[in-house]
């Protein structure tokens, strides 16, 4: 047997670099300790070794070239085993009780000594291995149970030695590997997951879609969708709460997906979800249609699934998505199918948002107008396209108009007079938003410095909205400050709105810039109130002046008496701090009685006046 240990060091360290087989020759040549019938053996195993690099087989430089022959395979940490015909331990290295935690291995079934799991492909790597049609060989990763029921991960190496006189066994290599196997999984998940969700990203999603585009035989489908004003949460929350509420929705985006399909984080709060088959086509049927009407209902689903709130510390968060379809009936490529549910998502987008679109080939014309329009948004401040008309907000007791909401429209050279429905979220993507901010601040000042004085009655004042991105500019309260002073308005005929989200974000310089603003003259107000992420507690403590009622409370209170009651609470809570209540989309006098009688001193709608230019709001003013 000190012939196989010496012969089975030889040829693992042979195996590990060609430097180190020429040394154990050199060895060899010079040790007369070494029978003849040894000096052969060795000679063979170390030819054997060359084969093997000559393969690419060799791994790692480890055995050194001195200490005698006979020590290798006491110092190497591979274990080394040799095998009979039932697959029992002959031989196991002394490296093998530092494996194994134990030194009786001799006549143990090798296979036993391993993971349950694993036991079945062990043997058959042992039966593989023995096979001479497949040349004798073979290779894999094993997990080892020590007597201690520690694991360790190793990988296998086998040589069919039977044939050799020298050796007459299955020689197993087991060199542990699980440090390395560990790091290999930090670098896989590192590459191709998503370090936040845990979800598979972008890259991992691509591989997954090329095979699902040139798989035959069947339909695979593509689900692309996006967190619906996403950004208020980050701004308006924080970014922690922003990544409960991304980590929240990617469970459920998996848990919906099941094990069959692949669910992805493609981007912030973009995700995705490979469908590998949701049909075979069949000849004669409409499989358009199909394929098309099952995605659909899908969706559907996966709508109702992200729809329960999200509970972010005392807050709960309600989301909604956007989503776009594509399916390999459409793309050749996985380019194309991530690149047709993309636009299948901006259409959901300029639609509305929360709803799905399944792709068209007219997208890509749609697609091509949105790039335009961000092109020639950028140029539209500077080239005067952009022009402010202004909605008259009145007392609702009197009907006298008290102000004016300032609303930004675009006088495209080509599509006509754009509402900002049409390009404010471009701007909002681009950041264009705060030059048109700017802009429309100056217009508004300007225009309103204009209004002629009303001896028996309050002056008009301006109304401007702020998004969440210009409030946080750099400067922004320098910024009103000197555009107040260059249009000669005072501040307190000048109210700017902010949303809900910038409230909710325990942000001690937005406070500090509203109390500012307030100490300047200039009046806050909450736009849309009860469309965001609202809390009436926080009207006890932020510093505003008024309170815009979003139009779906008006428009709900007409048809719903329990809603009607439940305006009336939230407009007594608001008056008692002593803010003044707007509603916003009073369209009728029903609308407008009620407002009234609910305790809301102003109104805005149609029902007075819809949007009108700088030059026609003289006649309202007088």
């Amino acid at each position: 047997m000190a012939a196989v240990v010496r012969a089975t060091a030889v040829d693992l360290a042979i195996a590990e670099h060609d430097d180190a087989v020429n040394a154990i020759l050199s060895r060899v040549d010079a040790s007369p300790a070494l029978q003849a019938d040894d000096r052969a053996m060795v000679e063979r195993l170390a030819q054997l070794a060359r084969d093997r690099l000559k393969a690419g087989q060799a791994i790692r430089e480890q055995i050194a070239a001195s200490g005698p022959l006979t020590a290798l395979v006491e110092q190497t940490s591979d274990v080394i085993l040799v095998l009979d015909d039932e697959d029992r331990i002959r031989y196991a290295s002394p490296s093998a009780r530092v494996l194994f935690g134990t030194a009786v291995l001799h006549g143990r079934p090798l296979p036993d000594l391993v993971d349950p799991r694993e036991r079945r492909t062990a043997r058959h790597l042992l039966r593989y291995a023995r096979r001479a049609d497949q040349g004798g060989g073979g290779r894999a990763d094993w997990t080892i149970r020590g007597a201690d029921g520690n694991a360790s991960r190793v990988e296998v190496f086998c040589r069919d030695l039977r044939a050799d006189d020298a050796v007459r066994g299955l020689v197993v290599t087991l060199r542990d590997v699980t440090g390395q196997r560990r790091l290999e999984s930090a670098l896989t998940r590192q590459v191709f997951l998503d370090p936040l969700t845990g979800l598979p990203n972008r890259l991992f999603l691509r591989d997954r879609t090329s095979d699902a585009v040139l798989r035959n035989g069947g339909v695979a489908g593509l689900i692309v969708l996006d967190v619906d004003h996403f950004r208020g949460v980050n701004e308006g929350l924080g970014r922690e709460a922003g990544d409960e509420v991304l980590i929240a929705v990617s469970r459920r985006i998996r848990d919906w997906a099941g094990p069959t399909s692949v669910a992805a984080r493609i981007g912030g709060d973009e995700f995705a979800v490979l469908i590998p088959h949701v049909a075979a086509p069949e000849a004669g049927k409409p499989v358009r249609e199909t394929i098309q009407k099952t995605m659909m209902e899908l969706a559907q689903h996966l709508h109702s699934v992200l729809a329960e709130p999200v509970q972010v510390g005392p807050d709960a968060v309600t989301m909604t998505v956007s989503i776009g379809i594509s399916s390999t009936m459409d793309a050749d490529n996985e380019t194309e199918l991530l690149r047709h549910a993309d636009l299948a998502l901006d259409a959901a987008k300029a639609g509305g948002r929360a709803r799905s679109c399944c792709y068209e080939h007219p997208m890509k014309d749609a697609m091509t107008h949105r790039q335009e329009l961000r092109s020639a948004l950028a140029s539209a401040v500077d080239s005067g396209a952009l022009v402010v008309h202004y909605q008259p907000i009145v007392a609702l007791g009197s009907g006298a108009t008290v102000g004016f909401e300032a609303l930004v429209r675009w006088n495209h050279p080509t599509r006509g007079l754009l509402q900002p429905s049409q390009f404010i979220d471009i701007a909002e993507e681009s950041g264009l938003i705060v030059p048109i901010g700017q802009y429309v601040l100056r217009a508004a000042l300007e225009t309103a410095r204009q209004w002629p004085a009303r001896p028996d009655r309050a002056p008009l004042y301006v109304s401007v909205n702020v998004s969440v991105r210009q409030f946080r500019a750099p400067g922004f309260v320098d910024t009103v400050r000197r555009l107040l002073t260059d249009s000669g308005l005072p501040p307190t005929r000048l109210v700017l709105e902010i949303t809900e989200s910038l409230l909710l974000r325990d942000d001690d310089d937005v406070w500090e810039d509203l109390k500012r603003l307030r100490a300047i003259g200039i009046r806050i107000a909450i736009d849309d109130f009860g469309t965001g992420y609202s809390a009436l507690s926080y009207l006890r403590q932020v510093p505003l002046d008024i309170v815009k009622l979003d139009r779906l409370f008006t428009s709900s209170m007409a048809t719903s008496p329990r809603q009607r009651e439940l305006v009336r609470g939230i407009v007594g809570l608001i008056t008692t701090l002593h803010l003044d209540v707007v509603a916003e989309g009073i369209e009728t006098k029903a609308q407008r009685a009620i407002s009234a009688e609910v305790g809301c001193g102003f109104g805005q709608g149609y029902l007075f006046a819809r949007p009108v230019s700088a030059e026609d709001t003289m006649r309202y003013s007088a």
